[in-house]
């Protein structure tokens, strides 16, 4: 039997099983997408982080007032890259250092104390601006959404900020890279922030935005100014420069938070995450109720996932000459299988929120099927490397 089906039929059987019974600076390019634009009518809050530190684990936190899971550099628990809180509260990032202010790298800080004390849009809304005239040590658009339907940007400096409804912005989303549209016009990332733009404006005016749409297209887009590798398999393009791209050879992970309606538990929020480059990972979700994001995200060594799509980014990088261009033949022979995999995690996924929504006990199904999916990624993803390893 084919070694791939085989795989993916054991899957779904245990997927299946689990289902019934659980029951009836960096650089990076983000994106907000209110409720009015989604297929679902919850917002959605997107980010592809790039930075020179690759390693990258998940950890939850127990702060003053509120629980949250966030995407930390290996070691450091200082710092949160992006997160989601068990009031429904989500934030993330992208530098911004055109904004004003000589004072920043306090972006991961400032973004943990927000996860740990606040619940609302609002509510950080009101700490900018007690925190006006003290200053803050950050230059940077700070995405956020939280569980009244609040979804937004705020462009803020070190004394100063500047906030972008999503709910009244044309079309229901808005997208930023590296620059700030108050800024000084030093800022950088135009390119992919407006092929970002291009891409969700597409399903944004037709209210068709998803979680799935972000993580499978957005995220992993590889479209280069001048270089259009698509469609992927049938491509003749050897190799495609990603040193612009949304999906960039510094991209060290992505998180998209799938938010919820008002008056649903916050607990439902859903942190979809890959611990690596989108291109070559398999997205899998997290809920700040289960505790505990997962032996294979983080540990004394790191996170074991983290690592897994790093050795998949080695079998799609092969020009040893530049290795900020990717082959996109190469990534359409080594992430077969990936798309079908996400799709099934997704589907599962779906009918578990349903069919949590319906009632309380909801805790042990989340920690079941958050472990199941992430050693079912974890495992296809090594299959994977090692397949190609021996081609």
């Amino acid at each position: 039997m084919n070694m791939k089906k085989s795989i993916l039929s054991q899957i779904i059987i245990a997927a299946s099983c689990l289902l019934i019974f659980a029951g009836p600076a960096s650089a990076c390019t983000v994106g907000v997408v209110s409720g009015n634009a989604t297929d679902d009518g919850r917002p959605l809050l997107w980010k592809n982080r790039d930075s020179g530190f690759r390693d990258n684990e998940v950890l939850h936190f127990k702060g003053p007032q509120y629980e949250f899971m966030g995407v930390i550099n290996t070691g450091d628990a200082t710092q949160v890259w992006m997160g989601l809180n068990s009031a429904g509260l989500a934030i993330m990032n992208s530098e911004s250092k055109d904004l004003p202010g000589d004072r920043y790298d306090d972006e991961g800080r400032f973004m943990k104390h927000v996860l740990g004390n606040f619940a609302t849009v609002a509510q950080v809304q009101q700490y900018l601006e007690e925190t006006n005239e003290s200053g803050r040590a950050v230059t940077s658009n700070f995405g956020v959404i939280d569980g009244d339907g609040g979804a937004g940007f705020f462009e803020t400096g070190n004394h100063s900020y500047t906030f972008f409804d999503a709910n009244t912005a044309p079309d229901g989303y808005l997208v930023r890279a590296n620059f700030a549209e108050t800024g000084n016009g030093d800022g950088y990332g135009y390119f992919r922030c407006d092929r970002a733009r291009e891409l969700i404006q597409t399903m944004a005016q037709k209210k068709q935005v998803t979680h799935r749409y972000l993580l499978q297209t957005v995220s992993r887009d590889i479209q280069a100014a001048g270089c259009d590798p698509y469609p992927l398999e049938s491509t003749t393009l050897d190799t495609v420069p990603t040193r612009g791209t949304v999906n960039r050879h510094r991209t060290v992970s992505v998180a998209v938070f799938h938010g919820i309606r008002k008056d649903e538990n916050p607990y439902f929020a859903t942190m979809w995450a890959i611990l690596g480059e989108p291109v070559a990972g398999i997205a899998f979700p997290l809920w700040v109720a289960t505790g505990n994001p997962g032996e294979l995200l983080h540990g004394n060594d790191g996170s074991r996932m983290n690592r897994a799509i790093h050795r998949i980014e080695s079998q799609i990088y092969t020009n040893a000459a530049d290795p900020t261009l990717i082959n996109p033949q190469a990534v359409t022979q080594v992430t077969a299988g990936f798309r079908q995999i996400e799709n099934g995690f997704f589907d599962m996924t779906d009918q578990a929120l349903q069919e949590w929504r319906l009632r309380y006990d909801y805790a042990r199904g989340m920690s079941r099927l958050q472990h199941l999916l992430q050693q079912t990624a974890y495992q296809f993803l090594t299959y994977r490397s090692q397949a190609i390893d021996t081609q």
